[in-house]
């Protein structure tokens, strides 16, 4: 929980530095996706689908380099291959990338690559049935943080005047244990798809 916090505080000192550099090129916008999850270091595991929605700012160093931070409500876990149960884990995440745009300004499709960090921090878990997933104990199973790395590629399309059409193909990869079990040592893994539209703040 430490490391998420002071990961948090750096990112919004980072986003507080944007409105004193180029505002220019600073937008923001929501976004909606699709995760499809599940663990590292469990093979009776197979993937999960799940939502992600929330918003996303950009801001552009020159027509080349930006930095990509998001806050998205994310449903992440696994289901299984030895029964119909699922661990659904909902997160709120904040990753942030830096990203290098290919093609040159004043071009109406720009793809891109981008790699980062995320931080999480979970609001819950709970099975198929709806009831939460806890030890025998009653105590939960999994932490209350996760914290990883993100990997992608994608485009920015421009639909008109400093508007654009996002959209980001990636590979999210936990870097810790998320469960609280001393057996176990299971990492957050998922593929996302995100789609959001910016527009410029300035």
């Amino acid at each position: 929980m430490k490391n998420l916090k002071r990961f948090t505080l750096a990112i919004a000192i980072t986003l507080l530095g944007f409105n004193a550099t180029q505002a220019q090129t600073t937008s923001i916008g929501p976004l909606v996706g699709v995760n499809v999850s599940t663990f590292t270091g469990e093979p009776n595991t197979k993937p999960l689908a799940g939502l992600a929605v929330g918003g996303f700012i950009n801001h552009s160093f020159d027509e080349h380099f930006g930095v990509n931070a998001k806050l998205i409500y994310s449903q992440l876990g696994s289901s299984y291959t030895f029964n119909e149960d699922i661990n659904r884990l909902h997160y709120i995440q904040l990753p942030v990338t830096g990203v290098y745009y290919f093609g040159n300004n004043g071009q109406t499709f720009r793809p891109k690559v981008y790699a980062g960090l995320y931080g999480a921090s979970l609001l819950s878990s709970n099975h198929k049935s709806g009831d939460a997933v806890v030890e025998g104990n009653g105590t939960p199973y999994y932490k209350k943080s996760d914290f990883g790395g993100v990997l992608g590629l994608g485009f920015n399309y421009l639909l008109s005047d400093r508007t654009w059409l996002n959209v980001d193909a990636g590979y999210n990869g936990g870097f810790v244990d998320v469960t609280t079990s001393d057996a176990t040592d299971f990492k957050n893994k998922a593929f996302t798809l995100n789609v959001g539209i910016s527009f410029p703040i300035r």
